[in-house]
């Protein structure tokens, strides 16, 4: 699936086109679905833990918990679903989404079902398609490890590019809630939305796409940084080391950025795995450009002071 990013210089920003390639099989085919699963618009219906309430809870209700995560509702996008989350002051609902919810079932530009979905084969109507085990679209698809800042080249045909879970994670999206059976395993279902679930502690726990997500009701422990932050962002962000190079597959064209093994320990790093937060890191550029715009105000306050104090004294100024 493609999507559109934010990419950037440590000061300069740049506002580029990213392709992200959907996830592929070992032989660059469809992922492995995991089997077979349901195509009649629902989620794996595993049934919830005993410690997930038969029914949503109240909203501040007691649990014993902490951390459990359950949801409630049966559609393809958890974000159309209540989540009820155990925190140590009680259960936190994150209420279903006011838009596009529920998901709307494919419509009569999409194949019947996701494995009737001609992946990779050329289509000419672009539409999105959500299905249990994941999401289809007709798309100009650009290919795997396309340059970011490149558009598709002239021509370049829309193709059925699918993303569903692969490995050993179920066929269809798990309820978040329900029982896993290996800690950390990640389930992606869907591009650019809430759907995709992760194994914690025995249970299936919501896990956000890695497309930037900025509003409140999707967030917790919201920090707003203070000088001190901004300023150490900036002091990394300027002693970041960029360098030009070209990817081993895909296309040869010279890139830019920074090598993670340079910044292993940067926020712009997504921590265990090789690749870059781009949100971040244009988080980090933005912190940068704030410092900067306040330190060209002090100077050009410093310099009105002295044009001030020039402006009043004789002339040539006297000798001290």
């Amino acid at each position: 699936m493609k999507r559109l990013l934010l990419a950037l210089g440590p000061v300069s920003v740049l506002l580029l086109a990213c392709v992200v390639a959907p996830p592929k099989g070992p032989d660059g085919g469809a992922p492995d679905s995991g089997g077979g699963g349901g195509g009649d618009g629902s989620v794996s219906d595993g049934g919830l833990v005993s410690a997930c309430p038969a029914s949503a809870p109240s909203a501040g209700g007691s649990c014993g918990d902490v951390g459990l995560e359950c949801e409630y509702g049966h559609d393809v996008n958890i974000d159309c679903d209540l989540v009820a989350r155990c925190d140590a002051t009680g259960w936190t609902l994150t209420q279903p989404s006011s838009t596009g919810c529920p998901t709307p079932p494919p419509g009569a530009s999409c194949p019947s079902s996701y494995a009737a979905v001609p992946q990779q084969s050329t289509c000419t109507t672009a539409t999105s398609c959500a299905y249990p085990e994941g999401t289809c679209a007709c798309e100009v698809y650009c290919g795997a490890q396309y340059p970011v800042g490149h558009a598709c080249e002239a021509g370049t045909p829309m193709t059925w590019q699918c993303t569903g879970a692969a490995g050993g994670c179920p066929a269809s999206r798990p309820l978040v809630g329900s029982a896993c059976p290996v800690v950390g395993e990640v389930c992606d279902y869907g591009d650019c939305n809430t759907l995709g679930v992760v194994c914690q502690s025995g249970t299936w726990h919501v896990q956000l796409s890695s497309c930037p997500i900025s509003t409140r009701r999707d967030k917790q422990g919201v920090r707003y940084l203070d000088d001190a932050d901004l300023h150490a962002l900036a002091d990394q962000t300027r002693s970041m080391r960029l360098a030009t190079y070209a990817y081993t597959i895909g296309d040869p064209d010279p890139r830019l950025g920074f090598v993670i093994e340079d910044q292993p320990g940067s926020p712009a790093v997504v921590q265990g795995k090789d690749r870059v937060d781009l949100y971040a890191y244009t988080s980090m550029a933005v912190a940068t450009l704030q410092v900067q715009a306040r330190e060209i105000a002090e100077l050009r306050q410093q310099v009105e002071a002295l044009r001030a104090r020039c402006a009043g004294a004789p002339w040539p100024l006297p000798r001290r």
